[in-house]
């Protein structure tokens, strides 16, 4: 049964049961607050998030533009997220805050995307190069040759053939040091001397050294740029290539949908291409929405206003409450998969890091893991989840994970341990409780979340209170959460799950500092630097075997334990909701976690969805 308070009440009520949330777990201190109250206040707040949806959609959409005519008329699917889009650029879009990124390939391709089972299979490329028939090449000089055969029925969204030169181009691109990209794209542009283009539908990359990823090269980590479009502008590190329309009102690429209003990235609407080469999609629109508060997302799912909301658009628990109302309803599905890896990293910069002493002694940073009790905020954030331990940062299904094995698992939640490192780095606890440093005064932190991260920050802030630190909570505005230089200057904690696998170390790699030089795009947020560190990920991305990659890989979570640059929490689980009658991303959940997966590939089939 629906209830008829409105998007304000409801939001007032998640403010009312929040309120009450946090008095009792400061009135209940530390371990006494048990995990079954902690998980019954959490749930209290989520029932009442779930049980103030709108009784009509026209409540939901108070400031949003109601659907039109020819809306109503096509057959028309619309997607809620959080953030607004500035530009379909690889360092902007890629971004996995909000919920964007895992709608890329609605209207986005690269030379290959995720199988149902994990592994990679071609998209745009004809084949997969391969050993076996001479399309990979590792000559005695060390480097290393991929020769990618494209399809030939593929066309941008204006119409222009896709061709060699495209791929030629978009590399040349991307390993100019002034485009921005994101960090796994950087690292795959750097690690190629040349792209080569015999004829039209082959590319030859040769790479300088053998890449461990140089078949997996994905819309996200190999960013496609059409040629004809962008090849006649300035130098890629110019104002006119970066401000140009395609990356906004004028973008095109090779998805089943192609944009026709861009709505100052607020909402998108995107028609069907109907030369799209894997066949005439399915449904005429997809209609992007932007709407940053997730009490209204939860409010327009109730209210059938929306018909998706893709991932991180609400709190897990949120998801997981909402989950069981469908159950029972029948009014939606969510699906469901093993996301990031969740960890606390530490600024390591001295220009902005407060306590300084954190980044210069481990003792410090083992003190704080041994006063978090990473079990019970697992329990509290994930109840009943049983792939969320974060002992690990390699996900379940990947078969490198078994060399690898648990390099965190000894870090079991031990107040008196915590204690006892904390000393020894000179933090000593005052007869009244107060955590002081060497010079006597009192030890202050900063923990900084985004707004989702609000729970979370809480709970970990109590943890270290407990041992005598006077914590501030910092919840930023969603309106910062992409902008990388407030991101670069935390001053203390910050949680953040990006990446997993393999996939995480260009966070913790010195060369990814993110720096006024290179306009904040490093991937190196934290600003953690270890020459030993870099050696293992060059040889982990020279290196082919996956035993021999494993292997490295031990090697690094080892290194990672014993400097603890990060905390780990725990793997995320991450959802999307789709409503009744919609058919989308149910199929498509399938194979998203192997190890090339990226959060695009959700909604790689986007030109099979339908709605009844």
């Amino acid at each position: 049964m629906r209830h008829g308070c409105d998007g304000r009440q409801a939001r007032g009520v998640v403010v009312s049961a929040q309120s009450k949330w946090v008095a009792m777990r400061r009135t209940t201190g530390g371990r006494s607050w048990t995990r079954s109250k902690r998980l019954a206040v959490g749930c209290f707040a989520c029932l009442a998030v779930i049980g103030c949806a709108p009784s009509d959609p026209a409540a939901a959409n108070r400031g949003q533009s109601p659907a039109t005519a020819v809306d109503r008329a096509l057959k028309t699917v619309t997607v809620v997220q959080l953030n607004g889009i500035k530009s379909f650029s690889s360092d902007d879009f890629s971004n996995t805050s909000g919920g964007g990124a895992s709608l890329a390939e609605i209207h986005m391709n690269g030379l290959v995307t995720n199988d149902r089972v994990g592994g990679v299979e071609p998209r745009l490329a004809a084949k997969l190069p391969s050993i076996d028939d001479g399309s990979i090449v590792i000559p005695p000089d060390g480097r290393m040759q991929t020769t990618w055969r494209l399809r030939p029925d593929v066309t941008w969204h204006d119409g222009t053939p896709f061709t060699a030169q495209d791929v030629a181009f978009s590399w040349q691109v991307g390993a100019d040091p002034g485009f921005p990209m994101s960090g796994s794209a950087k690292v795959v542009m750097n690690s190629i001397e040349q792209v080569q283009t015999p004829d039209a539908l082959t590319a030859v990359i040769t790479w300088k050294a053998p890449y461990y990823r140089a078949v997996e090269l994905g819309h996200r980590d190999f960013w496609l740029m059409p040629k004809h479009v962008l090849g006649q502008l300035a130098d890629p590190d110019k104002e006119e290539f970066l401000n140009a329309p395609h990356w906004s009102t004028e973008y095109i690429h090779l998805g089943p949908f192609r944009l026709v209003d861009f709505g100052l990235g607020e909402r998108l609407v995107f028609e069907r291409y109907d030369a799209y080469f894997l066949g005439r999609p399915r449904l005429d629109r997809i209609i992007i929405r932007v709407v940053p508060d997730p009490n209204v997302v939860l409010a327009d799912l109730k209210a059938d206003a929306t018909d998706i909301a893709t991932e991180k658009t609400l709190p897990l628990d949120v998801f997981v409450l909402l989950r069981d109302d469908w159950r029972q309803s029948g009014a939606g599905t969510l699906v469901e998969r093993q996301e990031n890896w969740r960890y606390l990293w530490f600024q390591f910069d001295p220009q902005w890091a407060r306590p300084i002493e954190i980044s210069q002694d481990v003792r410090i940073r083992r003190g704080l893991l041994y006063g978090l009790d990473r079990d019970a905020v697992r329990d509290f954030l994930l109840p009943g989840f049983t792939d969320s331990s974060g002992d690990t940062f390699m996900p379940k299904n990947d078969p490198r994970t078994p060399i690898v094995g648990l390099p965190f698992a000894s870090f079991r939640y031990d107040p008196s341990r915590a204690a006892q490192e904390l000393a020894s780095a000179g933090w000593r606890r005052a007869s009244d409780g107060r955590l002081l440093n060497a010079a006597g005064e009192q030890v202050q932190f900063e923990v900084r979340g985004d707004p989702v991260d609000a729970k979370e920050t809480a709970l970990i802030a109590d943890a270290w209170r407990q041992l005598g630190i006077d914590i501030t909570e910092q919840i930023s505005p969603l309106s910062l959460s992409r902008n990388a230089e407030y991101k670069s200057k935390f001053p203390g904690a910050e949680p953040r799950a990006r990446a997993t696998g393999d996939q995480i170390f260009s966070s913790f790699d010195s060369r990814e500092h993110s720096v006024p030089q290179n306009r904040w795009i490093g991937t190196n947020a934290g600003h953690y630097a270890n020459p030993t560190l870099d050696g293992l990920i060059d040889r982990l991305y020279r290196t082919v075997g996956q035993r021999q990659q494993g292997l490295i890989l031990k090697d690094m979570g080892e290194l990672l334990a014993e400097e603890l640059p990060a905390i780990p929490l725990y793997y995320r689980t991450t959802f999307a909701a789709v409503s009744r009658g919609v058919h989308a991303l149910l199929d498509d959940y399938a194979g998203t976690q192997g190890p090339g997966a990226g959060p695009g590939v959700l909604s790689r089939n986007a030109h099979l969805w339908d709605r009844e």
